[in-house]
This record gives C-alpha cells, sequence and structure tokens, in this order.
C-alpha cells in the first residue's frame, strides 16, 4: 500500500482502507462530490445507509503516557471494515513538540466513517489518541446582510411554486454592459441571486409568484472588477421591463481624501497611508521574505501579480497547477494587498512587492487536513510569515498543534478574526497566532454601497475609522487593519473594491514584511529562525498600534503604525517609549532609564534595549 506523500508540494497519496472497506467502496460505486457531507445513498434493501465524514485521527503525546507509534493505530483502523483509509499525513519540519515523542507519533490519518462509528471509537480510544472531525474551511464573508437575510424557521417551507422573473440590466462607465456582474433579490424570506450575461443582463427570480415585489428589501449587485457596487434599499421595480442599474467606475469615484492629490494619481491609497506606509516606507520592498498565502489561490496572469510563480491546490488530489485559478477572488485580492508590483496605468501597489509569495490554495473545498498539509509545507519551504485567509466554524486540535509547531520554527501566523460578527473564530483564537480584525474609514466609498452599511455607529472614531460589524471580536484579537473598500487585484487582471478580515490580515502581513525584512534587529540579533524571532517580530507590529477610541475586543491593540516602529526611523523618543512599555505593561521614565530583566518580559524585549544601547535602534 502506498503511503508515502508524493513531492514538490502535492498531497499525500490515499490509500483504499482495508480490504473488506475496499470491495464495499467499489461494490456500491464512488460517492458522488458534494454527497459525502449527507446520506450516502440506499443500499440494496432501499434503505438509506448513515451519514459518513472525514476525520482525522492522530497520537498526541501527555505526561505519564508512553505514546503508540502511528503505524500500530493504523493497522488497528485497516482491521475495522466500516472505516475508509484516505490518506495518511507525515510532517515534513519540526517532528514533534515532546521530548519524549516517538518517530511517527506526529502522523496523522485522515479516515471516511460514520457518525456512530466515529463516537464509538472516541469512547473507546485512550487519552492520547485524538479523533476529531476533518471539517471544511472557509474563505471570505457571507453574501447576504444578516438583516435581511431570510430567517431560519423550525417550519417545513413550502415548495416552490411558480416562479416570478425581474429583469436587470446592469451598465458601466459610457453605458458599456457588464458582464459576470452579481445581482441579488433580498427580503424577509428569500434570496435570489443571478450573474449578467454579456449583454449586461439577468433574470432574477423570486419563488413566490404572488408575493408583492414591495416585500423586496433591497438588490444587491456586485460588479465583477473595475465598478463601484451597489446596495439599492427599498427598490421601486418593474416586473414588465427591464430594471437598469448604472455603476460608477472606480476611476471616476474623487473621495474627500483624494481632495488634496495630484490630478493624475488615479485613487488615493488610504489604506496604507492609516498605516504610516508613506514616506518612511518608500523604497522597502520586504526584498528576502518569503510569504505563505493559504487562501483561494491567486491569478498570476494579473498585470500586478506576474512575479507569483510557486503555488500548489491542496483542494485536489493531485495537486496540479490549480492554484493559479482563483473561484472566489479572495487569494488574487490578498496577493494584491500584500504584494502587488505596481502599475501606473492601474495606479495600485502592494505593501511589500518584493516578497516571494507561495500560494495554497485552500478554498473551495478545503479541509483541516489540507490546512495541515499547506502549514507542514510552510515549515519545510521555511517560510516567514503566513497569511491565514482561512476559517472555520470548529476547532481542531491537530491544526492548533500543527500552528505552534510551525512558530516554534520560525513561522509567523497572521490570522483573520473572522466574517461572521460573532466570537473570534478558528484559528485566529489559536494562542501565538496573531489576529487581525477589519476596520473602514467614513468617506472612502460611495453611500449607496453595501460598505456603509458594514460600520458600527457607536464605535466611530474622530478621523472617521470604525469598527465593523462583520468581524468576529474577542480579547484574541490582536490588531486591527483596512478591511472595508479596499480595492485591490481580481482574477481576470481587474481591480475591486471588497470587504473582509482576510483583507485587513494581508495589510497586517505586508507591513510585517517590512519590519523583518528590514529592521536591523533580525540582521543581528534575531537573525536566525525560531520562535523568539516571531515574538520579537509581533512585538515590534503590537507596540506601534495606535488604538481607536472604543472597544478593544474589536481592535485589539489598534492600527499599526510604521512611523512608530521603534528602530525603523521614529523621530522621537516617544515611540521607544511606547516600545518598552507595550512589551513590559508598565510606564516608563525615559529613554536613560536602565530596564532590569522581568520574569514576564516577552523575549524580545531585551534584545530591543541592547540594540538601542549599542546606538543601532
Amino acid at each position: 500500500m502506498a503511503e508515502q506523500q508524493q513531492k514538490n508540494g502535492n498531497h499525500a497519496s490515499r490509500p483504499a482502507g482495508s480490504g473488506a472497506a475496499k470491495r464495499t467502496t467499489q461494490a456500491a460505486g464512488e460517492t458522488p462530490a458534494g454527497l459525502n457531507e449527507t446520506w450516502s445513498g440506499a443500499g440494496a434493501s432501499g434503505i438509506l445507509t448513515r451519514r459518513k465524514r472525514q476525520y482525522l485521527i492522530a497520537i498526541r503525546t501527555l505526561p505519564g503516557f508512553a505514546a503508540s507509534p502511528a503505524n500500530s493505530v493504523h493497522e488497528t483502523l485497516k482491521q475495522m471494515e466500516d472505516v475508509e483509509i484516505l490518506r495518511r499525513l507525515h510532517p515534513k519540519g519540526f517532528k514533534g513538540l515532546g521530548a519524549g515523542a516517538q518517530p511517527g507519533a506526529q502522523e496523522i490519518i485522515v479516515v471516511r466513517m460514520d457518525d456512530q462509528r466515529a463516537e464509538t471509537l472516541r469512547q473507546s480510544a485512550p487519552p492520547h489518541v485524538v479523533i476529531e472531525e476533518d471539517a471544511r474551511i472557509e474563505t471570505g464573508m457571507s453574501m447576504f446582510p444578516a438583516s435581511l437575510a431570510a430567517p431560519r424557521s423550525s417550519r417545513t417551507a413550502a415548495a416552490p411554486r411558480r416562479r416570478r422573473e425581474v429583469q436587470f440590466q446592469v451598465l458601466g462607465e459610457g453605458d458599456q454592459p457588464l458582464a459576470g456582474a452579481g445581482v441579488t433579490g433580498l427580503g424577509r424570506s428569500f434570496g435570489a441571486l443571478a450573474i449578467t450575461d454579456q449583454a449586461g443582463t439577468a433574470s432574477v427570480a423570486i419563488l413566490d409568484a404572488e408575493a408583492d415585489l414591495e416585500d423586496v428589501g433591497a438588490i444587491y449587485v456586485q460588479p465583477a472588477a473595475d465598478h463601484w457596487e451597489c446596495f439599492i434599499q427599498r427598490p421601486i421595480l418593474n416586473p414588465a421591463e427591464t430594471n437598469v442599474v448604472r455603476l460608477r467606475p472606480l476611476s471616476s469615484q474623487r473621495l474627500p481624501d483624494a481632495a488634496n492629490k495630484p490630478a493624475d494619481e488615479k485613487r488615493p491609497a488610504w489604506t496604507q497611508e492609516l498605516m504610516g506606509l508613506g514616506r518612511l516606507a518608500a523604497g522597502l520592498t520586504g526584498v528576502g521574505v518569503k510569504i505563505g498565502l493559504i487562501d483561494s489561490g491567486c491569478d498570476n496572469s494579473h498585470p500586478l501579480l506576474r512575479h507569483v510563480a510557486k503555488g500548489v491546490d491542496l483542494t485536489r488530489g493531485n495537486g496540479a497547477g490549480d492554484w493559479t485559478r482563483d473561484e472566489i477572488g479572495q487569494g488574487t485580492h490578498c496577493a494584491g494587498i500584500i504584494a502587488g508590483t505596481g502599475d501606473s496605468a492601474l495606479g495600485v501597489s502592494g505593501i511589500a512587492p518584493g516578497t516571494e509569495i507561495h500560494v495554497f490554495k485552500l478554498s473551495p473545498g478545503g479541509r483541516f487536513s489540507d490546512l495541515i498539509e499547506a502549514l507542514d509545507q510552510c515549515i519545510e519551504r521555511q517560510i516567514d510569515i503566513v497569511h491565514l485567509g482561512v476559517s472555520a466554524n470548529q476547532v481542531s486540535e491537530l491544526v492548533a498543534r500543527k500552528i505552534i509547531e510551525a512558530r516554534l520554527r520560525g513561522v509567523a501566523c497572521v490570522a483573520t478574526s473572522g466574517d461572521e460578527g460573532g466570537p473570534v473564530r478558528f484559528p485566529g483564537m489559536v494562542p501565538g497566532v496573531l489576529c487581525v480584525s477589519a476596520v473602514g474609514r467614513l468617506g472612502e466609498f460611495p453611500a449607496d454601497t453595501h460598505h456603509a452599511l458594514t460600520a458600527i455607529p457607536e464605535f466611530i472614531g474622530s478621523v472617521g475609522v470604525f469598527a465593523t460589524n462583520f468581524s468576529g471580536a474577542g480579547p484574541q484579537v490582536g490588531v486591527c487593519a483596512p478591511g472595508v473598500a479596499v480595492i485591490s487585484s481580481v482574477p481576470g487582471g481587474g481591480l475591486a473594491a471588497r470587504d473582509g478580515g482576510a483583507i485587513a490580515a494581508a495589510h497586517v502581513v505586508g507591513f510585517a514584511a517590512l519590519v523583518l525584512a528590514h529592521h536591523p534587529l533580525f540582521r543581528g540579533v534575531y537573525a536566525s529562525r525560531g520562535e523568539q524571532r516571531v515574538n520579537a517580530l509581533f512585538e515590534l507590529v503590537l507596540a506601534s498600534a495606535t488604538r481607536p477610541v472604543f472597544d478593544p475586543t474589536r481592535v485589539g491593540a489598534g492600527l499599526p503604525d510604521f512611523r512608530e516602529v521603534a528602530g525603523m526611523g521614529a523621530s522621537n523618543a516617544d515611540a521607544w517609549n511606547k516600545t518598552m512599555q507595550n512589551l513590559f505593561g508598565g510606564a516608563k521614565e525615559g529613554l536613560g532609564e536602565r530596564f532590569p530583566p522581568s520574569v514576564g518580559a516577552p523575549p524580545g524585549a531585551m534584545a530591543l534595549m541592547q540594540l538601542h544601547a549599542a546606538g543601532l535602534i
């Protein structure tokens, strides 16, 4: 049985499991894609079989317990006829988290079995065996605003009757039809979506033919690229004619922030200005830093991203070069924020265009096992900073363990806090991850867009920076960054304004890449990879932050400001004093004070003081 992982970033080989399980699979036929998570189909008797899911099984090292080799667990599973072994994940980099870890103890076995079998195994397994669901992971925020989405109901919905079709045409600059635009009708009891054709037309079906068009609460039009979206509340619709929606091009929108800028500047880079990435960061490119983009892929045919040449699609069994096909668009958008090379025709550029991007496509279709594989490859490739643009509504001990392992090997993980508007989502809650929430700024988008509905009125700062109603909130949030109406690259070669926590995290990844590449701390004391280098990097980012005057559970330490990074050119002692205050948790008198070693001080604090004493920062 082939059990070794394929080389060059591909998935591990996927054995069929035990002979009996294999014969059962062959007799019944493969379950069609998309049905693995539901009923697996009718058996010969016509009775539905039990639901099957994917699960992860591994060994945890516990004090006082001698960990069994993973091979013994594998052999036991092979004897179970109702357990199908799919593959085995072998660690590529760091081989264990404890001194007593045995060879193979960190291996993870991916299986498929029904829920009853999984529960039986959980109850009978010893405490050092982990059995958890190999759950799906997600990217991006939900399509519909929560206030207008159809409510959940315990009643059985009536079968749809005759449909009422409402015709739309979406026009852009010069009244040119816009193909590929999403037109969504939202109401209290329905939500219907259609995509425009080459003529810019779409037919949105309302399920109940007798529904009054006044029940349509809003029409949400999302262009594929190069235009602002439009969110029309309480629209007046004509069922007998084509309803025309005209969108403004991004290039023509003169927002307040651009009032004092040269006429030839296409659009304001307000997101970078908000983080102090102006003249001080000019000429800094982040060259020499490797970034792992764990997201939905990256269209490297885009003019801003043609230098992105390394990637793997971990949602496919063969690990083929499908990583350049980004069906969701979030990965391409985040890649442009981090490392877009800049183009005068497009008028945008990335924060750290000199970084080397490694793309790990995990969405759509990825699972926890694929995320573990991606993190393992980041360790193997010696990635410096990982952008975790994916999240899940479940928690995985094995994913958390792999993130901790990556940190010990010098891989800094930056994650979104989530886009569901509730608590911080996994893996942003994992200790050691720098969790990022999204903020926006008033005046950076037209008033008739959905961007305007993301602000929380009671959390708007004096300069118009606001907390968002979609970001995950909690004490795990480390910092915040722009994540509303951010203009960046999208698949197909255009630009789009998007919202999301992953977009905010991409700003922090680019910011951290500049610090890692150009700060003297990482050319001396922390030139070597390791956990202390990650600690020092995150300390500098956190200490540079300026907090808006509202709830820290929504913004953490605040917005990182490159001008406030100690040692990167700050002009006065305030930045240094602030850094020391954040590192030690208490106010200090000034630069002349000699700080005694503190048991509670973070590992990078003493190194910062030593560099300052030597006149290096």
